[in-house]
């Protein structure tokens, strides 16, 4: 990954508001906003314990205007999957991404997050090409405790 990915990634850390609404106990949304752009982030459970995360943007703003508020768009994203995983402790969390670029800041984020990934109890999974995604997944390594103490 080069220097301006590194970079990029670097300025994840995130202190957006997120305003956070459930559908049901299978879905979760995370939304925020980052100048005139509007960001859903939402988490499915797909299987028993086995949970999806995409993510859309709504945009007024120029072109211009919204590659300054990408990386605050991607920030939010990457705080409410923190957020999601601290409280909601899925066995799994996969995210797909049929195009490369965003897969490879998936790939980046994921090596840069593995020590305070493995803090909160995952690890890692190798990614999977499944034609035309490529999914990058973290499974818990420690019991969780959302259906201990969450249902």
């Amino acid at each position: 990954m080069g220097i301006l990915a590194e970079a990029f990634i670097a300025a994840f850390d995130s202190n957006t508001e997120l305003t956070w609404i459930t559908q049901g106990t299978g879905q979760a949304i995370a939304r925020f906003e980052a100048s005139a752009t509007r960001v859903e982030t939402t988490f499915t459970e797909t299987r028993k314990a086995e949970w999806r995360v995409a993510f859309e943007v709504t945009s007024k703003a120029s072109a211009s205007e919204n590659i300054h508020a990408s990386i605050r768009v991607f920030s939010g994203v990457f705080q409410a999957v923190r957020e999601f995983l601290e409280v909601r402790q899925p066995e799994r969390l996969v995210f797909a991404s049929k195009e490369e670029a965003l897969g490879h800041l998936y790939e980046e984020y994921l090596q840069r997050q593995d020590t305070s990934l493995r803090q909160m109890g995952y690890r890692t999974v190798s990614p999977v090409k499944i034609s035309p995604l490529v999914e990058f997944a973290i499974e818990k390594t420690t019991p969780s405790e959302w259906r201990e103490s969450g249902r």
